[in-house]
């Protein structure tokens, strides 16, 4: 319940003035790097603007990507249109997209990012006659964690040990 008002508090802070919010669709969650089409069509827009220029008037959608991280990752990611075939009839003009923490802060620093809960948003208008056809990619790397020192420490004692064993064995 609590993670659900998460993604609705992330996906409020993109909403766009004048429009009516309805919830993000959430396609999470994942934890391995991923590679995703999807064709949204215009039956299934999230919210759709009425009034005012009529060059924002339309269908929009609000696409929320939950990420988990399990270890300290580096993260990348890519969000665009896909341009083959009839990208007349399923064309995007996406408005924002990005990372967010848990608590809805952005993520500037895709490198060692910490364990924890990401949301990787995509927000624009379905501009085809259609809908819109766009990909959305991200590509986690675990990075190896460092010992500390202690683990060194016990380290060095046991290869000591293991030392003094073997000279002891020898004389």
């Amino acid at each position: 319940m609590l993670q659900t008002l998460k993604k609705l508090a992330i996906a409020g802070v993109f909403g766009i003035a004048s429009m009516s919010a309805a919830q993000a669709q959430s396609f999470g969650p994942y934890t391995t790097s991923q590679n995703l089409d999807f064709a949204r069509l215009i039956a299934d827009a999230d919210f759709t603007k009425t009034t005012g220029p009529l060059a924002t008037r339309g269908a929009y959608f609000d696409d929320v990507y939950e990420i988990n991280l399990t270890q300290v990752s580096d993260f990348s990611y890519s969000i665009s249109e896909i341009t083959t075939g009839n990208n007349a009839q399923y064309d995007v003009t996406f408005l924002n997209f990005g990372l967010f923490d848990v608590n809805g802060d952005a993520v500037t620093t895709l490198t060692n990012l910490a364990a924890g809960t990401y949301f990787l948003n995509a927000s624009g208008k379905l501009a085809g006659s259609l809908g819109g056809d766009f990909n959305v990619s991200f590509n986690i790397t675990p990075l190896a964690t460092v010992p500390e020192a202690d683990t060194y420490a016990l380290m060095l004692a046991g290869l000591g040990l293991m030392g003094f064993v073997s000279r002891r064995k020898a004389k």
